[in-house]
Formats: C-alpha cells, sequence, structure tokens
C-alpha cells in the first residue's frame, strides 16, 4: 500500500468524511483534510449556482455521493479512479467532476488539469464553475494565480521577479484549463492529472480526441479520468467503450445513473383525484389468450426501480413537455436503464416486456472451468473461467448444447455455447474468445459433463474447424443436418446446424416465440441484454443492433432446436459401447 492510499482506508459511511490519521493537532487535522478529504473541502469551501440563480454551498446530491464512494473505493483500493458514466439529464456530474478537479488543483503543486466538452460553450460553462470555486473561496486558503483567462486558472506567484530572486515562494504552480473537441488536437500535448472528458457521445471525430487525450495520463495512482455522456444512439464511440467497460475489458470503471436519482425528477398532484386516476391507470391489467394476466409498461418500472406516484407523474409530464410527446426521446435523454439509454436503430424482435420480467428474475452464475485431466470431468469455480452454470447437471437428465462459433480474435466476435435442460431450462453457458478447434474441445468437455448432451454447432465458416475438432474426439451425440433432395429423394447429411435464410428466420422465430410465451427459464443477465437488442431490420431480416453482439442470441436459438430435435418420442441418444478412445483422447489434449 503506498502512502496516497493509506489515506484513504476509513471513512464515515453517513457523510463520506475521511477520518483523519490519529495523533494530529487541530491546525495539521484541517490541513490534512484540505489536502486529501475532497468532499469535506467542496462542501466546505466551494460554490455553486442553483437552478433558481442562487449562491449556494456545494453539497452532493444522491448521484454524486454514488460516484464519489466508487472514487473511495478506487483511492482506498490502489487503484486509478477512471470512469466513464452513463447518465441521465441534470444528475451534476459535470460540476461534481469540476469540484473534484478544482479541490485537487488548487491544494497540491505541479498539478496539469484539462476539461473539454463537445462544443464552446459547454466548454465555457464548464470553465466558469471553476473560476466561480476560486472567487468565493476564502482568502486563508485560496492559492496565489497568475492568470485567469478564458482558457486557463494559473495557480502560481504573479510576481515572476520576486520568484526569480528567491523573495517570495513560486506558489503551487499547477494549471486549470480547456478545450472543445471540435478545436485541433485539443488536449493532446503535455500531462494530464485530471481529465474530465463532458458529452463525449457528441464529439465530432471522438475515437481521435479520446485516444489522443488518453495519453496524456500518467499511470499510476494520483490521477482522476472521468469521460461521461448523456447516450447519443447505437454504435458510437461511446456506446462502443460502454458496452466494453461493461465487459470488463480494459480499466474503466461503468458508473450509470438513471433519472430516478435526481429528487428534482419528481411532480406533486394537483388534487387527490388527479393522483387516483393515474394509480387506477397504472394498476389496470389486461388478461392475454391463456389467462395470464399483463401489467402495463409504467407498473413494471415502478415494481422494478421502486418509483412512488410522483416520480411517475413526472414522467408522463417531462415526455409530453420536455421530450416532445416521444417516449423514446425520454429514454434517451432521462433513461432508466443503460439498454434503454441507447436508442433502437429497429423494431425489436424480442418482447421487450417479457424480456423487462426475465431480466428481475436473473441471478449470478458460479464461474469456472471444467477439468477433463486423467478422463475425469470436473467442474472447478474460478471467478475468470469461461463457463458459467445456473444449474448443475442432474442424473438420468437429458441436456442439450447449441454453439456459435466466432473467429477467435481477442477483438472481434465471442464463440458461444448454451446448455439447455428437458424443460427448457437454461443452466449453463460457455463464452469467450478462443481459436475455433480448442472450442471444439471444450464443447466436447461440456457436453459430457452435463451427461452427453446431445450437440449442434454452426457448420458455417470457423464452425466447421470446431467440428472436426469435435469429430477427432469421436464425441458421439451430435446433430445432423438432413438435406432432401426434391427430385430423387435422396437423403444427405452434414454434421452440424447450417443457419442460413430460411432456417435462420425459422429458428429466430421459435426463440422469439418460446421467449414471449415464457416457455423457458433464463437467468442469464448477458443473454437478456442482447435479446433486448435484437432488432428486426427494415428489409425484414434480423440482427444485432449496431455496436452489440447477438452470438448468445443464435447460440440459444441453435440451443432451443437441439431441445426441439431431442424432445420428439422418436429421439433416442445414440450411445457407443466404451468411452476408452475419447477419455485417451481428452487426457493427451489436457496435457
Amino acid at each position: 500500500m503506498d502512502n496516497l492510499s493509506k489515506q484513504y482506508q476509513k471513512w464515515d459511511p453517513n457523510t463520506l468524511y475521511l477520518i483523519p490519521p490519529r495523533g494530529l493537532t487541530k491546525e495539521q487535522t484541517i490541513l490534512w483534510k484540505v489536502k486529501y478529504d475532497k468532499k469535506w473541502y467542496i462542501e466546505k469551501f466551494l460554490k455553486i449556482k442553483n437552478k433558481k440563480a442562487e449562491m449556494v454551498p456545494f453539497v452532493f446530491n444522491k448521484a454524486q455521493n454514488l460516484i464519489y464512494s466508487k472514487w473511495l473505493e478506487c483511492m482506498r483500493d490502489n487503484i486509478p479512479p477512471k470512469f466513464v458514466v452513463l447518465k441521465s439529464r441534470q444528475q451534476g456530474i459535470s460540476t461534481w467532476s469540476e469540484g473534484m478537479i478544482f479541490a485537487d488543483t488548487a491544494n497540491n503543486e505541479l498539478k496539469s488539469s484539462y476539461i473539454i466538452a463537445h462544443e464552446g460553450d459547454a466548454s465555457s460553462n464548464l470553465f466558469s464553475m471553476s473560476k466561480l470555486f476560486y472567487d468565493e473561496l476564502p482568502s486563508i486558503i485560496k492559492p496565489m494565480r497568475s492568470r485567469n483567462n478564458q482558457k486557463a486558472l494559473i495557480f502560481e506567484n504573479p510576481n515572476k521577479d520576486a520568484v526569480e530572486k528567491g523573495t517570495e515562494p513560486p506558489g503551487l504552480r499547477s494549471k486549470f484549463s480547456i478545450g472543445t473537441a471540435n478545436v485541433g488536437e485539443a488536449g493532446r500535448s503535455g500531462t494530464n492529472h485530471n481529465l474530465h472528458i463532458s458529452e463525449c457521445a457528441f464529439f465530432p471525430n471522438p475515437e481521435k480526441t479520446v485516444a489522443g487525450l488518453m495519453q496524456t495520463i500518467p499511470d499510476g495512482m494520483n490521477t482522476l479520468m472521468i469521460m461521461e455522456s448523456t447516450a447519443n444512439g447505437i454504435g458510437g464511440f461511446f456506446h462502443e467503450t460502454w458496452v466494453k467497460a461493461i465487459a470488463g475489458g480494459g480499466d474503466l470503471i461503468p458508473i450509470f445513473l438513471p433519472w430516478s436519482f435526481d429528487p428534482t425528477c419528481t411532480r406533486a398532484f394537483r388534487n387527490d383525484g388527479e393522483k387516483q386516476t393515474l394509480i387506477e391507470q397504472v394498476e389496470r391489467t389486461f388478461t392475454d389468450y391463456k389467462g395470464d394476466q399483463i401489467h402495463t409498461e409504467e407498473w413494471h418500472l415502478k415494481e422494478e426501480y421502486n418509483l412512488n406516484w410522483e416520480q411517475l407523474n413526472w414522467r408522463r409530464w417531462a415526455i409530453i413537455n420536455k421530450c416532445l410527446g416521444d417516449e423514446d426521446i425520454f429514454k434517451q435523454e432521462y433513461p432508466i436503464n443503460d439498454q434503454e439509454a441507447f436508442l433502437s436503430s429497429g423494431r425489436p424482435k424480442f418482447n421487450i416486456g417479457t424480456l423487462r420480467e426475465y431480466r428481475k428474475a436473473c441471478s449470478e452464475p458460479v464461474k469456472g472451468y471444467i477439468d477433463a485431466k486423467l478422463g475425469q470431468i470436473k467442474f472447478r469455480p474460478d471467478e475468470k473461467g469461461y463457463i458459467s452454470i445456473w444449474e448443475e447437471p442432474e442424473r438420468r437428465k437429458q441436456y442439450y448444447i447449441g454453439g456459435d462459433v466466432a473467429e477467435g480474435l481477442d477483438r472481434g466476435d465471442f464463440s458461444c455455447l448454451y446448455v439447455m435442460d428437458e424443460q427448457f431450462n437454461v443452466v449453463a453457458n460457455w463464452h469467450g474468445h478462443i481459436d475455433p478447434d480448442l472450442f471444439g474441445i471444450e464443447a466436447v468437455k461440456l457436453a459430457r459433463y452435463y451427461n452427453s448432451a446431445f450437440m449442434g454447432i454452426e457448420n458455417n465458416n470457423h464452425g466447421l474447424t470446431t467440428l472436426k475438432s469435435i469429430q477427432r474426439l469421436e464425441y458421439w451425440n451430435i446433430f445432423y443436418h438432413k438435406n432432401v433432395d426434391k427430385i430423387t429423394d435422396q437423403v444427405t447429411t452434414k454434421m452440424g446446424w447450417s443457419t442460413k435464410i430460411d432456417t435462420k428466420r425459422f429458428m429466430i422465430d421459435k426463440l422469439a416465440e418460446f421467449v414471449r410465451e415464457r416457455y423457458m427459464k433464463i437467468k442469464d443477465k448477458e443473454l437478456i441484454g442482447e435479446l433486448m437488442s435484437y432488432i428486426i431490420e427494415p428489409n425484414g431480416t434480423t440482427n444485432a443492433q449496431l455496436g452489440c453482439h447477438d452470438d448468445r442470441v443464435m447460440s440459444l436459438a441453435i440451443t432451443l432446436q437441439m431441445a426441439l430435435q431431442g424432445i420428439g418420442e422418436t429421439y433416442k441418444p445414440e450411445r457407443p459401447n466404451t468411452d476408452h478412445k475419447i477419455d485417451r483422447v481428452i487426457r493427451e489434449v489436457a496435457r
């Protein structure tokens, strides 16, 4: 543990103020808190203009406390704080970022901080916060300043002659500057210990701008990087950055802030009658053809996110008065979850209401890998494993596996397997980057672990390599696609599942039916996310939205086909006379 992390080991859970080391005098304690206790410093000394144009102390709100608690955890655990924040509007994250950066720059020597926004007015507004912070500081803790213009705030002694003669101290020699994303090589030169990238989803060339800025941040602690934005559709730089952060790729820590965090997003009712009308509309139920009760979308929102009636009243008002009556605009500007934030570019293929219900029932799996040493198939728990298990195999139960094969590149698509039981319960998943031939070995191990499951692997492209690997292991219980010549009636077979235009349409339609009718049990939240972002294109084809993946969707669709093939009354799994050769080959591979 380095000296900086030692300062952040204890804090009051209610105020989030740091607990200072023992043995300090009162004066030493104050100096220590000014230097290290950012929230205490901000709430004691910084002022902001509120929405009523009043000068008030800067007191953290719910969203600001959440991101600050994440920052404290990073400092405690010696993890450089680098955040990507997907937010609803008016959460105060830009204000929080300016306060944190100002607190560090105005109290430490040789710090360089940089703020960049998508347009000039936004950059100026952010910078004006910092100038206001400085102007309203008590004189006793106000650092010397040599420059205060529209682009920089430099904390150093303005009397350069006295500094050169050694008769006066140089001051902090720290600086605070701004830039705009559409202006040249913004912020690419020099070192930035603190970096705030605001509304980067709206940058004209975000890949180039952000990549250059990231090079300016030193490795290690004593830095802060915040990339925050509202969403701006599917498939852009910010969306891709968010998806990678959620998946755990890289150092960025994802934080989502829904509109329900904002205490101002409530609206009082004019009278009891107005409130009762809304309650009746929200709690109205419908009965589908199966006799099941169907609730309204607002009812699901209230139940899932613990909203009160005043928040739902505000939501209705905001859709009409802030978002032109367009619910899609509201969802982008004021999302309640990260999937909702990124607007769909097409019609969802799978029933969104049902998927929300599935998502509420999701649970965390046991992660791990399958060990095949000495011919024994055993599951080994490991948080970094490619396999997720929700239900262990049961004796005498039949299982089914479907697989979607990727190229195996680190930055490409994922290879994926799902395991399903006789009751259409999704019980396990394999998901990761791997070479197609090695994927075949993993598929056989997983199939054998689940009672020699009936397995179908897509035979398109790289799937042929996977199937050859499976064939070399002499795994027997595998699907063969049948082709019937309409002239000769001759039947030919090909190992694996063939995904073509007609079979893809059929298997996706069947999966959509099983999801809509709740025939399946799904506990995988990552799968639910992919199902939500799987759309019908204008030409009628179905695909993942731009910037999203569909390997889980395709794998599950194939798995369902395997289950439907196997559950038929005439289905009898093929069984070999001996397992000796398979055991031997897997033992050799395991070595």
